[in-house]
Order: C-alpha cells, then structure tokens, then sequence
C-alpha cells in the first residue's frame, strides 16, 4: 500500500523553513514539480510517497485514467 502524505506534510515539504504556506502556494509548488495529487475535504491536497517519487524520476509513473478536473 502507499503512504499517504497529508497536506500538513506537503506544506512542511514545500517550506521546510518558515511559516506554513498557503494552499494555493503548496498547490503551485506540486504542479512546478509535477506532483500528482488530489483534493481533501478542506480545500489542501494529499499524494502519496510513490507520487513525489515519480515526480523525481526514482520510478516509473503509473498509468492511470486521469480526470482533468482532478488536477487543476
């Protein structure tokens, strides 16, 4: 199973110094870095370890049927 990283995790990843950022600052930091993800109830994102890690090219992306409203 993958692990989920939560959006405090994101946040913590995106800015590890300073204040949290923003949601729409963490949104912007995954697409520049081509991180897929989806939406919480709480209007952050969450992704998975797999995800970050295809993002940086350690594997392989999953090909999977992907909504374009799901990456906005």
């Amino acid at each position: 199973m993958e692990q989920i990283l939560h959006f405090t995790d994101l946040q913590r990843i995106c800015a590890p110094d300073g204040p949290p950022p923003r949601a729409v600052t963490v949104r912007r930091w995954a697409d520049r870095e081509g991180i897929r993800y989806k939406y919480d109830r709480q209007g952050g994102i969450w992704t998975t370890i797999d995800a970050v890690n295809a993002a940086l090219g350690l594997i392989d992306p999953q090909h999977e049927d992907i909504r374009e409203e799901d990456n906005i």
